[in-house]
C-alpha cells in the first residue's frame, strides 16, 4: 500500500499492522501529524505505542500498511530518512568509559548542523555530569543524555519514548518548555507519555491507542469538549450506606459511574455537581462528602480506553 507524500504532514501512517507471534501489536492504526506540530501518544501496558513508534523510526518493518516520515518511507529510502530525524534510544551505544562531554562532541560531529551543546546541557540539565563517565551514570541521567543526542542534529522530526519519566517537576518544566522553543522553531515532535497533563498542556493532538487501535485523537481541548463531561464528582461509599451505582446512574445529568472498593466516580455534564448533591441531601447523605472537580484529559482517557493507567506498553 502507497501514498503520496504530503508538504503539510510530517507522518502519514495508513492501515498499519504488526504482529509478533500470535500477538497482534499493532492493528490497522492510522494517523497523521502535522508539521511544526507536537503529537502524542498515549495507551496502557501494551497498547502498541513502542512498536508504532519503532515503525516510525525506521526500527522496525510493518508487516503491512504504509508509513511515510518526512515523505520518505523510513524503510525503503533509510539512507536520506535518517537524516531527517532524531531519536531517543533507550540502549544508544555509548562505551562505557566514555565521558558525557566526549559522546556529546562525537555525536555533534556527524550531523552538517547542530544545536549549541552548551544550550542543550544546561536546559535539559546534563552540566552537573559532564564529566563523568556514560557508564556511571543513574538510569534518569542516561535518559537526559539520549534525549540530548536524539535533538543535537536539530532534525526535522524527533521521537521521544516517555522523555519526562523519573524527572522532578521543576525538571519537567523546563524540559517542555525548551521542547516547546524548538517546536517554534519549526521542529514537529513525536512523544509518548503517561503523564496526562502533559498532553493536554504542551500537545497539539493527542493520539489515545488501545490494543494496536486507534481509540480516539484531536486536541486536548476538543476531545474534552465534544466528550459532554463537565465535572467528575468523587464520592465516598463509606458515607452513603446502601446507594448503587445504578441509583447514581439514573441521574439525568450523569454520563458515566465507574465504583471502586471506597468510592463512587460520577462523570457529567455542567448540573451534574448540583443533581448529585440534591440526590444526596434527599437521601438523608450530607452533600458535602463529594468532591467536584472539572472534567479532565484523564477522565476522557478512562471513558475512552478503561481503568489500566497510560504507562509502558509495545
Amino acid at each position: 500500500m502507497s501514498r503520496e507524500p504530503s508538504d503539510a504532514l510530517a507522518v502519514q501512517v495508513t492501515s498499519l499492522r504488526k504482529v509478533y507471534g500470535d500477538v497482534v501489536a499493532v492493528d490497522d492504526l492510522s494517523f497523521e501529524v502535522e508539521r511544526g506540530s507536537i503529537f502524542c501518544i498515549i495507551g496502557p501496558n501494551g497498547a502498541g505505542k513502542t512498536t508504532t513508534i519503532e515503525c516510525l523510526e525506521g526500527l522496525r518493518q510493518a508487516d503491512s500498511g504504509a508509513v511515510l516520515v518526512a515523505g520518505l518511507d523510513p524503510i525503503a529510502d533509510h539512507t536520506r530518512f535518517v537524516h531527517k530525524i532524531g531519536v531517543q534510544l533507550q540502549e544508544i551505544g555509548i562505551p562505557p568509559r566514555m565521558k558525557v562531554r566526549e559522546a556529546l562532541h562525537l555525536f555533534a560531529a556527524l550531523y552538517r548542523t547542530s544545536l549549541p551543546l552548551s544550550e542543550l546541557s544546561a536546559e535539559l540539565e546534563l552540566d552537573g555530569f559532564l564529566s563523568k563517565r556514560y557508564g556511571s551514570l543513574s538510569g534518569g541521567q542516561k535518559r537526559r543524555v539520549n534525549i540530548v543526542l536524539a535533538l543535537v542534529g536539530d532534525p526535522e522530526i524527533v521521537f521521544l519514548d516517555e522523555p519526562t519519566t523519573g524527572l522532578d517537576p521543576e525538571s519537567r518544566f523546563r524540559f517542555w518548555e525548551y521542547i516547546r522553543r524548538q517546536n517554534a522553531r519549526g521542529m514537529t515532535i513525536v512523544v509518548t507519555t503517561h503523564y496526562l497533563e502533559e498532553a493536554r498542556e504542551y500537545c497539539d493532538t493527542v493520539l489515545f491507542l488501545n490494543e494496536g487501535r486507534a481509540v480516539m485523537a484531536g486536541p486536548p481541548e476538543r476531545l474534552i469538549a465534544e466528550s459532554g463531561l463537565a465535572a467528575r464528582v468523587v464520592l465516598p461509599r463509606a458515607a452513603l450506606g446502601a446507594l448503587r451505582e445504578g441509583d447514581l446512574a439514573a441521574l439525568p445529568s450523569v454520563a458515566h459511574v465507574r465504583g471502586t472498593e471506597t468510592s463512587f466516580y460520577v462523570y457529567g455534564d455542567g448540573n451534574v455537581v448540583g443533581e448529585v448533591s440534591d440526590f444526596l441531601g434527599e437521601r438523608g447523605a450530607s452533600p458535602g462528602v463529594l468532591e467536584a472537580r472539572p472534567a479532565s484529559l484523564d477522565d476522557i482517557y478512562f471513558l475512552a480506553v478503561g481503568p489500566e493507567g497510560p504507562e509502558g506498553g509495545r
